[in-house]
């Protein structure tokens, strides 16, 4: 038998390598990340915690509502709500059966007419859900939309800390109500930033950078500001809220935080209740529950609106989507939801949608995913939206560059004159032109 020399030996050799590697380099193209999946929903058991309906952004005919605070109550309690926060404008909400505290000018429907609330008989059957089988409607402590009366909507909403009575806000100051409320130990959300940043007619401002460095620092710097509202009431003013949602995330998640989307009707009036709302996991509805639902987000923003999802001619028939397990298959680097009222399952990442499916492949998208992914349900009824899963690869967190100090006062003089009422009229009246 003939025998294969030296050279002919390395030259087998060689080729076997060669038609070796490309079937390697597939493989680790088609799952060389090894994904460790932060799951915000890891706590919750499936089997026995329950949904319970939010809206966290209400107002009564003690700010800017059209209803007494009794009777915009009872409306959410009639519809099946079981968490109800009252955040009027510079109005600490004290209890739906205490009398609220109007503040001069913000609440200009009580210059008319004094606001009604609730008697402490109803307020305790509310509470109890006596006439609605033991469901009682949750009251969230010391509901406030902060920073009243800014022509640009600068507002924030606080929770759980008695903070803000009476405070006027000041223009693009959201740090100064979030501190306040941080300090007092409370909770707040960014409410509605498409209002602050006119993005429904100019797109391009939820994902520039300076917005989302904006906002980014804020969230990076309170870990009790929990997110931001995702979208509110018909989605006129949120329509791009969603993408500087997927922008935030980005930006501070390689600093070791989530960031929250809500969803809230807003209510201003009866008519407008159950908009949006949110759903809260919890094994039972307590005060104390909710907080830690907020701080984990163990929670789903649902909406009957979202103009960029379902398009502007949408119309919500029947329940919204909703999520009924979540399960994460972290060595297989899956994630799969369960649900009902939906006819797909969108999987979201760096803003784009990934893949579609009640399953995603995390390893199948290696080339879209960055530091995230988050999943929406669509349906007849409208859009449940999930809290994001962090995708952590175990790298460091970036370092921010540090900036000069003459940079630095130059940006606070900026702000300060940028932020005057003056300054923001002649802006408002420029957009308006423009």
């Amino acid at each position: 038998m003939k025998t294969i020399g030296f050279p002919q030996k390395a030259l087998a050799v060689l080729l076997a390598i060669l038609l070796i590697l490309p079937a390697a380099s597939g493989a680790a193209a088609a799952g060389g990340k090894d994904y460790a999946i932060i799951n915000p929903y890891e706590t919750v058991d499936w089997d026995t915690w329950k949904p319970f309906k939010a809206n966290l952004h209400t107002h009564s005919t003690a700010s800017d509502g059209t209803a007494h605070l009794d009777k915009m109550v009872e409306a959410h309690y009639a519809k099946g709500y079981d968490i109800l926060a009252m955040t009027d404008h510079g109005v600490v909400n004290r209890g739906w059966n205490k009398k609220p505290q109007p503040v001069p000018i913000v609440s200009f429907f009580a210059l008319v007419i004094e606001p009604q609330y609730m008697a402490d008989e109803r307020y305790a059957e509310i509470t109890a859900g006596t006439d609605r089988g033991g469901r009682g409607m949750l009251d969230v402590p010391y509901g406030i939309e902060l920073n009243a009366l800014t022509i640009r909507l600068t507002h924030v909403n606080g929770f759980f800390a008695d903070y803000g009575q009476g405070l006027l806000g000041r223009e693009n100051d959201f740090e100064t109500p979030i501190a306040g409320v941080d300090a007092a130990g409370g909770l707040t959300h960014i409410n509605h930033p498409g209002y602050w940043l006119n993005s429904s007619d100019h797109p391009e401002r939820a994902t520039d950078p300076k917005n989302i460095r904006f906002f980014g620092d804020i969230l990076k710097k309170y870990k009790s500001c929990l997110g931001l509202e995702v979208v509110i009431e018909n989605d006129r003013a949120t329509l791009y809220d969603r993408v500087l949602w997927d922008g935030l995330l980005e930006y501070v998640i390689p600093y070791g935080r989530n960031v929250f989307g809500f969803a809230n009707s807003d209510t201003h009036s009866i008519s407008s209740i159950d908009t949006a709302f949110e759903l809260f996991m919890m094994p039972e509805n307590t005060v104390a529950n909710l907080r830690t639902a907020m701080e984990n987000g163990t929670f789903f923003a649902c909406s009957r609106n979202a103009r960029r999802e379902l398009g502007d001619e949408f119309v919500s028939s029947g329940d919204c989507p909703s999520v009924t397990r979540v399960t994460v298959d972290n060595a297989g680097g899956r994630i799969t939801l369960e649900g009902k009222d939906f006819t797909e399952i969108q999987w979201v990442a760096d803003g784009e949608v990934i893949a579609t499916g009640n399953t995603v492949d995390l390893n199948e998208y290696e080339g879209q995913i960055g530091c995230y992914v988050r999943a929406q349900l669509l349906g007849p009824g409208g859009i449940c939206f999930t809290q994001a899963f962090i995708l952590d690869d175990g790298g460091e967190p970036p370092v921010d560059p540090e900036v000069p100090i003459l940079t630095q006062l130059w940006n606070k003089i900026v702000f300060w004159l940028t932020s005057t009422k003056i300054y923001v009229l002649f802006e408002k009246l420029a957009d308006m032109l423009d």
